[in-house]
């Protein structure tokens, strides 16, 4: 089949790769180069785990482990840091007995660990007298625009036509396919279209109306005061503040210091408007929380970037084909947690539009969901 992907992101880049690798005549538009900083895919880290509240989430990212372990295989390079993970917050939270509940049922094995078992294992850290930690041993980080580089070269290789600095202006429908046209004036008709586009995604569906949010986030990476050697990988986890829902990881070796996030409801934006520079007032609460939790970190910030979530309102992805146009498929809403799941994503996309399937319910990614929002 002849097959466009729009958006050569974390999702576009796989399922470009996977698509070619199946035989398939691929184009990919990306309307930037490849690795941008601009949208949601890039960085040096994005957490990847198993530890889900959710069954369903627990059980695909037992189907993308597997594919990021190939794709790292395949590329030659480190794309996945095993460092382990952390989820703690206070003890009886729903989010960790839910967490553990899904760990159990799929017979993950995991630790509990109370504030003083989590200081002697990770003296960087301070959990609070009522606390609890999860530690999962599986989990790390993916260095994501490596991933989507790696994925982007793959693609390349095995046949597919990767076009940077290409928008796409319209998708039209048609008897014989889809038509696509650029914003150069080009048209070329294709079998089948995959749209991940991310936070640009609205602009190719206004009349289905997707309710999609797209927000501002912010990251800043702490200096290490003393004893470096505590935030290393294997030393040190990625970890989740399940109750006020602050992250962060162990010192990645590129970016001096420690990144922490908030996974808080970031300012709503226009992609094409977006104020790169980090507030100061975001600093400052980061600031405040590290000397709570991590006493061997300066209050100086060694870097700071923003990054773009496009957010449904359940928080679960889209992943369907578009309402009286079979042929095309679109995958959004990664809401802030899906890169670790952009491999998948990118997997199935690509089987489903091309006849193929996958054996778990997909029923809530559907677009339905949305008739009466």
């Amino acid at each position: 089949m002849k097959v466009a992907v729009i958006g050569i992101g974390g999702t576009g880049s796989a399922a470009a790769r996977f698509l070619a690798e199946a035989g398939h005549q691929v184009t990919g538009f990306e309307q930037f180069r490849l690795g941008h900083d601009r949208g949601s895919s890039h960085g040096e880290s994005r957490i990847i785990r198993y530890t889900y509240p959710d069954l369903l989430y627990t059980q695909m990212m037992g189907d993308a482990y597997p594919l990021w372990a190939a794709l790292e295989r395949a590329a030659g390079e480190e794309l996945f840091v095993r460092c382990g993970g952390l989820l703690f917050g206070p003890d009886g939270h729903p989010r960790l007995v839910q967490t553990e509940t899904t760990l159990r049922e799929s017979r993950l094995p995991y630790e509990r660990l109370s504030p003083e078992e989590a200081r002697e294992r990770f003296p960087g850290l301070r959990l609070q007298a009522g606390e609890l930690a999860l530690y999962q041993r599986e989990s790390g980080f993916l260095r994501s625009t490596r991933c989507v580089l790696a994925n982007a070269r793959l693609a390349r290789t095995a046949g597919a036509v990767l076009r940077e600095e290409t928008a796409v202006r319209e998708i039209e429908p048609r008897r014989d396919g889809v038509l696509i046209l650029t914003a150069d004036g080009e048209e070329q008709l294709f079998d089948r279209v995959i749209v991940t586009a991310g936070a640009w995604i609205g602009r190719f569906f206004s009349r289905i109306r997707l309710p999609l949010r797209v927000s501002r986030q912010e990251v800043a990476y702490l200096a290490i005061r003393e004893a470096p050697e505590q935030f290393a990988p294997g030393r040190f986890p990625v970890w989740i503040d399940a109750g006020e829902r602050y992250y962060g990881f162990p010192s990645d070796g590129v970016v001096e210091g420690v990144k922490l996030a908030a996974n808080h409801p970031g300012e709503t934006v226009d992609p094409e408007r977006v104020r790169r520079s980090v507030d100061g007032e975001y600093v400052e609460k980061v600031v405040e929380y590290a000397a709570r939790r991590f006493p061997d970190l300066e209050a100086r910030v060694t870097f700071a970037t923003t990054c773009l979530y496009t957010n449904t309102p359940d928080e679960h992805f889209i992943l369907d084909r578009v309402p009286e146009s079979p042929h095309v498929w679109l995958v959004s809403g990664c809401s802030g947690h899906g890169f670790k799941f952009t491999v998948l994503l990118g997997k199935i996309a690509a089987d489903l539009a091309t006849g193929g399937s996958y054996p778990r319910d997909l029923g809530r990614f559907a677009l339905r969901r949305f008739a009466h929002a």
